[in-house]
């Protein structure tokens, strides 16, 4: 196994690691492990996450720039040669910010399916007393 002790992981260190658990996982497997088998940090998948994130929002404000170009070049033509130039398309001065979903815990499950279970009968045989 490694000794990193503390050191930041990375190059031929990760590299070793990384064998080691494929030859790990090979032997609990029983099998080869197959070759398009990524092995990942968490760090990494929350930094491509929020990469991927923001690059969303890059999309979204070149989506909207292009959009209120082509309505203000549509509202220039159609008013034809006039008194002046159209106005300016008019820009946002920010944006949403959108929370990641949090997981909400599931409802109370109630201690009978029916929320008023009717009250048992007698049965016949309880008379023959």
């Amino acid at each position: 196994m490694t000794n990193n002790e503390g050191e930041a992981w990375g190059g031929v260190e990760l590299d070793r690691a990384e064998a080691e658990l494929r030859q790990v996982l090979a032997v609990r497997m029983q099998r080869a492990v197959p070759a398009d088998l990524v092995v990942t940090t968490r760090t990494e998948i929350e930094k491509r996450e929020f990469k991927a994130y923001g690059q969303g929002w890059r999309d979204r404000g070149e989506h909207e720039d292009q959009r209120r170009r082509s309505a203000a070049a549509l509202r220039s033509q159609s008013q034809g040669p006039g008194p002046g130039p159209a106005a300016p398309p008019r820009r946002d001065a920010g944006g949403k910010i959108l929370p990641f979903p949090q997981q909400t815990p599931p409802p109370a499950a109630s201690p009978h399916p029916h929320p008023h279970p009717p009250s048992a009968r007698p049965h016949p045989s309880d008379d023959d007393s």
